[in-house]
């Protein structure tokens, strides 16, 4: 299986991340979490900076709003990744273009509803 990185990665378990971080461990992704304000969840490592993530990622899924991603762009296009997954809310024309500029795969789609349709 091949690593997703999770970004905006949450304790509360009535948020999309956090429920995206159960479906995909339960279906056998690896992932990885990222949160800067570095909040203990469920006993897992949560990065602070993307430049401590040393793994392969095959998976960025946002759950960020745009306004908070301009921040670490270049930092998540060093990653990398192969694709990333902007669910709802965090959509972005101007910040999609610039990991497609970067040969990553964009999606504008839902991690959950992938999962549960097997097109993860």
């Amino acid at each position: 299986m091949k690593t997703t990185l999770i970004i905006g990665a949450s304790p509360r378990s009535s948020s999309y991340a956090n429920m995206a971080m159960h479906a995909l461990d339960s279906a056998g992704h690896p992932t990885l979490l990222y949160n800067p304000l570095g909040r203990q969840i469920d006993d897992r490592k949560v990065f602070t900076a993307l430049n401590e993530i040393e793994d392969d990622i095959d998976t960025i899924t946002l759950y960020v709003r745009p306004s908070r991603l301009e921040a670490i762009v270049q930092d998540l296009i060093q990653l990398k990744p192969k694709r990333i997954i902007f669910n709802p809310g965090t959509e972005d024309p101007e910040l999609m273009q610039k990991f497609a500029d970067a040969n990553t795969d964009v999606l504008e789609a839902c991690t959950l509803v992938l999962l549960r349709t097997n097109q993860y």
